[in-house]
């Protein structure tokens, strides 16, 4: 009776209800470290804590929660060598997150990272999905810069070096993550890892928004190379520029392949071979409709090279399609003769513009768009693009 009234009481969850549960079972050492863990959360008066939660701490010997306490009130009290003593003792006898996660930061706010440095790698050995990581990594870097030190830090096994890199990409720490990159890579078990491709595949867009094409359509390339995406290759030199030229991918899945917007009035199927526009003659009178985002190398020549059939459009020869390419920075802008001036193959010749830097890629973004020809009906009907790739004029 007196264990269920105290239990009764304690449900309160209020200093006063523990206090009185406490007095209705004195000799109740799991309550003793419930009254003391709850006063020292309070943190009105740190010494009678010190006191209380050491009493705790020797009657609840297995209690990392009553080290842990005790170990910060006492840092608070400037007793560094009791600090350090109890929340090494707590990491001892509990081997989860919380133990070594406080003790590492002690280690960092008291300038001893050498120390803090196994019980990093004990977080980071812990079961890969049991909790979020990034604050770890966090507090790695809040005391380190030296990317290629940290990366010593993170386990080499399971997928903990692909959430590093996510870390990576989310701070926006470029040169950091590609440092790591070939690493990463590398583990077959990453390329083989359902949760990590994602994070893999999202690695050339992330270095293209830091302006680093090259590094981009590389990362691309090894990507291709380890299964993890399933594209063409590009090649920068030869003037390989265009992934999918067959139009054989899913088109809106990946960076450097196809995509196609969604427009009233017009329909796309998926690629096989060709892209396939069915429309239906209620569509708007200016629309783009399929795009894809081109490698180049500043001030080289190309060509643009399509094969299109319009036999099956109410006008076959319909003046109102084109491409245009769009070049970055600055946007500017290449028209293209129309798209259906002649049966099978045509072309539209365009010189990347120059950067600051003659060596370093930029991009273009090709478009297919359409704009209904003055004195002419909006066009229905089924067109189709078996071909579209880029190669390096004269």
């Amino acid at each position: 009776m007196r264990i269920a009234r105290a239990d009764w009481l304690a449900s309160a969850g209020t200093l006063d209800g523990l206090e009185r549960a406490r007095r209705v079972v004195p000799d109740n050492a799991a309550l003793l470290a419930r009254v003391a863990l709850f006063r020292s959360d309070s943190g009105d008066s740190p010494a009678t804590d010190v006191k209380e939660l050491r009493s705790a701490a020797r009657l609840n010997l297995l209690d990392s929660g009553l080290l842990i306490a005790l170990g910060l009130r006492e840092e608070i009290a400037l007793d560094p060598a009791a600090a350090e003593a109890d929340l090494v003792k707590a990491a001892e006898i509990d081997h989860q997150f919380k133990p070594a996660w406080t003790l590492a930061n002690y280690y960092y706010r008291n300038n001893q990272p050498d120390k803090a440095a196994p019980f990093i790698q004990r977080m980071l050995n812990l079961e890969p999905l049991g909790f979020d990581p990034a604050p770890v990594f966090e507090l790695i870097w809040s005391q380190n810069d030296d990317y290629r030190n940290i990366f010593r830090l993170i386990p080499a096994r399971g997928i903990r070096q692909v959430q590093y890199l996510q870390f990576l990409m989310t701070t926006h720490r470029v040169e950091a993550a590609l440092d790591a990159w070939p690493t990463v890579l590398a583990a077959d078990e990453n390329s083989a890892d359902v949760s990590a491709g994602p994070v893999l595949a999202g690695f050339p867009d992330f270095l293209l928004r830091a302006d680093h094409v090259a590094e981009s359509v590389k990362v691309w390339n090894q990507l291709i190379d380890h299964k993890v995406i399933h594209a063409g290759h590009l090649d920068l030199a030869k003037g390989v520029a265009i992934a999918d030229p067959g139009f054989h991918s899913t088109p809106g899945t990946m960076l450097f392949g196809w995509h196609l917007a969604d427009v009233p009035g017009v329909f796309a199927s998926g690629f096989a071979g060709s892209a396939r526009l069915e429309i239906s003659g209620d569509e708007p009178q200016e629309f783009r409709i399929l795009s894809v985002l081109a490698p180049v190398i500043p001030s080289a020549r190309y060509r643009l090279v399509w094969n299109s059939d319009g036999s099956r459009l109410s006008s076959a020869h319909d003046p109102g399609f084109a491409f245009r390419i769009v070049e970055q920075p600055g946007d500017r802008i290449t028209k293209c003769p129309p798209l259906l001036d002649a049966d099978g193959l045509s072309s539209c010749d365009f010189e990347a513009q120059a950067g600051h830097e003659q060596d370093r890629a930029s991009t273009a973004t090709i478009e297919l768009q359409y704009i209904r020809a003055s004195g002419t009906t909006r066009v229905s009907g089924i067109l189709e693009l078996t071909s579209a790739h880029l190669e390096l004029g004269h």
